[in-house]
């Protein structure tokens, strides 16, 4: 039988992390950015049904 990994070193973690935070960031901000630009469009046609 194959003796069961250990625990991750934080190096490793570390390592991990610093890579996955700009990935973040960027997948975040394609979202995001399409996302407040509808919303404010949507909110700004719809303000002359309301009487703004």
């Amino acid at each position: 039988m194959a003796p069961t990994p250990g625990p991750v070193p934080d190096e490793s973690r570390s390592a991990d992390l610093d890579r996955a935070v700009p990935r973040l960031v960027v997948s975040w901000s394609v979202v995001g950015i399409p996302l407040i630009y509808g919303v404010v469009e949507t909110v700004r046609a719809i303000l002359p049904l309301f009487g703004g």
